[in-house]
């Protein structure tokens, strides 16, 4: 997990045009009795991310290229692109479908209409015009300096109103190669995932940014510790964060593979 030393621009490398320097991380997810429940292959470069699932049986890869997603099924050789205009056909789809239930609703009578609104409610929170109360303001606070296996940290926890959701040990940006360009790459991500939450057409569910987290803690996190109700219900950790030469393939769906329309059936 430590680290590699420099990195050696090798002759090689220099006269290779079919691959590029970037960035791959390793993650493994653990339960509570220290079961990994999900491992997780990450690459970065230039502002782009593609995420595998490496768990048992899943065969899916995200990609997310500045301004669109790429969702890769590798087992049914296909995908889908997630964008803005996918986003405007699905709040438009949204905004259609709950005047129609409240044209239904307006029909109804009194007890039946209010008994109709009894049941939808908290699962059809922030829709019918109905408004979500907010949840407390997520906050980190400083908790001194720790370690995780070869790295020293700071340490971190994180609260939503009183209840902790999330201790984090976050390595020195300096100590992890590429440190800097996979921290870039996921704050776009962040800011692009906000700004698509906030064209549908209902309150999404709150809860801390990652761009805002990572906004709020100096350094890399390397060891993560989950929280419901006082209690540690898993963690996630890095296995290791190395530079590394990505073939440009990497940041595309596979060639053969099919370009499948999610607002339509197959």
């Amino acid at each position: 997990m430590k680290k590699p030393g420099a990195v050696f621009l090798s002759i090689s490398y220099l006269l290779s045009p079919l691959s590029y320097a970037g960035v791959a991380m390793d993650l493994v997810t653990t339960d509570a009795l220290g079961q990994e429940t999900g491992r997780a292959k990450i690459f970065a470069q230039a502002g782009n991310i593609r995420m595998d699932d490496r768990a048992s049986g899943s065969r899916n890869s995200m990609i997310f290229l500045g301004t669109e997603f790429l969702v890769v099924d590798h087992k049914d050789k296909s995908y889908f692109v997630m964008d803005e205009a996918m986003l405007t056909e699905v709040s438009s789809q949204i905004s259609e479908a709950m005047k129609q239930m409240e044209e239904q609703l307006a029909g109804l009578p009194p007890e039946q209409r209010a008994m109709a609104e009894r049941m939808m409610k908290g699962q059809m929170s922030g829709m019918m015009g109905q408004e979500k109360a907010p949840e407390p303001a997520p906050r980190v606070e400083a908790l001194g300096t720790g370690q995780w296996q070869s790295f020293t940290c700071k340490n971190y926890a994180v609260y939503e109103g009183t209840e902790k959701t999330q201790e984090v040990c976050a390595a020195a940006m300096k100590d992890i190669d590429g440190a800097d360009e996979m921290i870039a790459a996921f704050r776009g991500m962040a800011e692009f995932m906000t700004k698509m939450t906030e064209m549908m057409p209902m309150q999404s569910g709150d809860g801390l940014n990652p761009g805002e987290l990572m906004e709020q803690i100096n350094g890399f996190p390397v060891h993560t510790i989950d929280f419901e109700r006082g209690a540690a219900v898993g963690e996630t950790s890095v296995e290791s964060v190395i530079e590394q030469d990505l073939e440009p393939g990497v940041f595309a769906a596979p060639e053969g593979y099919k370009r499948q329309d999610p607002m339509r059936r197959r």
